[in-house]
């Protein structure tokens, strides 16, 4: 009997352990993690500076053809001067950044973060140098912010019927004219476009997509269509879908959302 209680004792443990150990395997255990290292959000400028007051070399570390040409050419528009374009001179003693990377000078601090509000999730690097320029190194996933649609008051747009509507490019540009648009022309379509599907197309240049956006503003479903155009003059294209443009009080851009800390990823 004493034999017999001791082996079932010993059953007793080896279960109870057993369980204990597989408990502790188990897939409902929380699996530990890592802490990731997130980028920190960029204080804002305390300085006043104008873009237009700017110097800067912008350097191409995404591995992608003329981008920093491309970028160069952005920067201009919002006022920013380039010193330089290329290649990263530096690539071999720092890291390529995921997004873009500002450096600067002892005394060059506000002027590279006043940069950086023109760029999406940058970073800065103080490399002492003696002079107020700055470097833009661009990322493999570099953007620019970007720039909000600018008054009507700042905008010149063309109204033109592609409609058998007569007199619709005449109705259309008085109105705009009373929301501050410059309507520089209007009249019929003058290469014959035909849009049936549309309320209305606006057409623009690269520079002028801000302009694009507040035009497209006033009409309902309107469609961007990006061509090949120097300046900031935009098109309105008037559709076949065409019946009103939008209240003024909803014709206006959505406020520009506060910066928020870079996700981790």
């Amino acid at each position: 009997m004493a034999a017999h209680a001791r082996r079932q004792a010993l059953t007793v443990v080896v279960a109870l352990t057993l369980g204990v150990t597989l408990a502790g395997c188990g897939g409902d255990a929380p699996a530990k993690r890592s802490s990731a290292v997130c980028p920190t959000l960029l204080p804002r400028p305390t300085m006043s500076i104008p873009l237009s007051s700017i110097h800067l070399n912008v350097y191409n570390a995404a591995g992608r053809n003329n981008f920093a040409s491309q970028i160069s050419t952005e920067l201009k528009w919002r006022g920013l001067k380039i010193i330089s374009l290329g290649n990263d001179p530096i690539s071999d003693q720092r890291s390529t950044p995921k997004t873009a990377e500002i450096r600067y000078g002892n005394g060059g601090k506000q002027i590279a973060l006043t940069l950086a509000t023109q760029v999406k999730d940058a970073t800065l690097y103080n490399d002492h140098r003696t002079n107020p320029s700055v470097d833009l190194v661009l990322g493999t996933h570099f953007q620019l912010v970007p720039v909000p649609p600018p008054p009507a008051s700042k905008v010149t747009i063309n109204v033109y019927n592609t409609t058998y509507h007569s007199g619709l490019a005449t109705q259309v540009a008085g109105e705009m004219r009373k929301r501050g648009f410059t309507v520089d022309s209007y009249g019929n379509e003058p290469q014959g476009r035909f849009w049936p599907d549309d309320v209305a197309v606006i057409m623009y240049g690269a520079q002028g997509e801000p302009a694009a956006r507040r035009a497209a503003l006033s009409f309902k479903g309107a469609r961007l269509l990006p061509i090949q155009r120097t300046g900031t003059v935009v098109d309105v294209e008037l559709g076949n879908k065409y019946t009103s443009l939008v209240p003024v009080a909803q014709a206006t851009p959505k406020p520009t959302p506060k910066p928020t800390a870079p996700a981790c990823k």
